[in-house]
């Protein structure tokens, strides 16, 4: 699942920590990819941290083999083989994959937005200290850049641009390169955006019967 998705299912209203942890292993998994690791003399701040991430991560073990995703993911790749001016694109699974994760992102924010003012406000809410010193727990390496990508992604706030077609296509283009060095030209994002339209209309138009499936998915 992809940052709010995590969020929407397993928050816990009034635990900052542990909320904003709920998307961290996707957020820093250039930091390091171990916040499973049992570590010693955590403070309580930084154990509703790890328990946030492991919240996430167990989330995903559920998630990725589950009907609901197969379902999806499959017919989102079905679409793609048929529509010829994305044919030639590389690693096309990698695509319907993300966007699909990404997808489920757009619909929370463009049926409940209240959901995405919980989670930005949490985020704002955590001394950052707290989460660079939980992060070094973890990584040996310098998290200062990651501090500085947490402040701004609280400042930016881009998931409320998934509403908006090209804004949430320059975020999927954007992932899609960084898991392939695929750049899309702008005739591809043009393209890209008319499937994503495509697809709503045909398979996530009934957004609360597709969220509420998510949710049974935990159940």
């Amino acid at each position: 699942m992809n940052y709010l998705s995590h969020y929407y299912i397993d928050n816990r209203p009034g635990n900052l920590y542990f909320n904003s942890a709920l998307f961290l292993p996707d957020f820093a998994r250039n930091y390091t990819r171990k916040f499973n690791n049992e570590i010693q003399g955590l403070t309580p701040f930084e154990t509703q941290l790890q328990l946030g991430c492991m919240a996430h991560l167990n989330a995903d073990k559920i998630f990725h083999p589950s009907s609901f995703f197969k379902k999806y993911n499959e017919i989102i790749v079905h679409e793609l083989s048929k529509y010829n001016s994305l044919s030639h694109i590389p690693r096309k699974w990698f695509l319907a994959h993300i966007l699909f994760e990404m997808l489920l992102d757009r619909l929370i924010v463009k049926s409940n937005i209240a959901i995405a003012h919980q989670f930005y406000n949490d985020l704002e809410k955590i001394d950052t200290k707290i989460l660079e010193n939980f992060v070094l727990h973890f990584s040996n390496k310098n998290v200062a850049q990651l501090i500085k990508n947490f402040e701004h992604f609280c400042k930016a706030k881009y998931l409320y641009g998934y509403a908006q077609n090209e804004n949430f296509v320059y975020a999927l283009s954007r992932v899609f390169k960084s898991g392939t060095g695929f750049e899309l030209s702008l005739n591809e994002k043009i393209d890209l955006n008319r499937f994503v339209i495509l697809i709503e209309e045909k398979h996530f138009s009934e957004i609360i019967i597709v969220l509420t499936e998510l949710k049974e998915v935990f159940k």
